[in-house]
């Protein structure tokens, strides 16, 4: 398995990973997955977003994707993980632990000093964060439908 930066032209692309993805991780509140290439690019041209890819061999089987500002409440860098997906033949790899890590040393290299992850309630994810000893369960996010 390799994990490398990629572009979020190579995630789109991705057609067996996304669907599952959309499936798994709309939020009915907000709607059916809809990723904005166009908008995706402009912010990786601003240095502000990256993906980055879990490949077997040249097969996309999961991603991470990065998004990192000055928050003006702080003034300090952070970095926020905006999608976390692996397809779940692979779930049992390192892929998911893989990609957390080098989204982390990415946020690292840019002078994030945190990186905030949500997570499904309930789900995998939320599970393995509240284990760990490294992560620290800071705020719980709620969701409203206004339309």
């Amino acid at each position: 398995m390799d994990i490398r930066a990629v572009s979020s032209r190579r995630i789109l692309a991705s057609a067996q990973l996304l669907k599952p993805y959309a499936d798994e991780c709309s939020l009915p509140e907000i709607g059916q997955v809809n990723p904005q290439g166009e908008m995706y690019e402009r912010m990786e041209n601003l240095g502000v977003l990256k993906f980055i890819a879990a490949l077997e061999g040249e097969q996309v089987i999961g991603f991470i994707s990065v998004i990192h500002c000055i928050l003006p409440h702080y003034g300090r860098n952070v970095a926020t993980v905006e999608s976390l997906f692996v397809a779940s033949e692979y779930r049992a790899s390192e892929a998911g632990r893989k990609l957390m890590n080098a989204a982390e040393d990415y946020a690292r290299s840019h002078g994030c000093v945190a990186i905030l992850y949500s997570a499904p309630a309930g789900g995998q994810l939320e599970r393995l964060l509240n284990l760990s000893k490294t992560y620290r369960h800071s705020n719980t996010v709620f969701a409203k439908n206004l339309a």
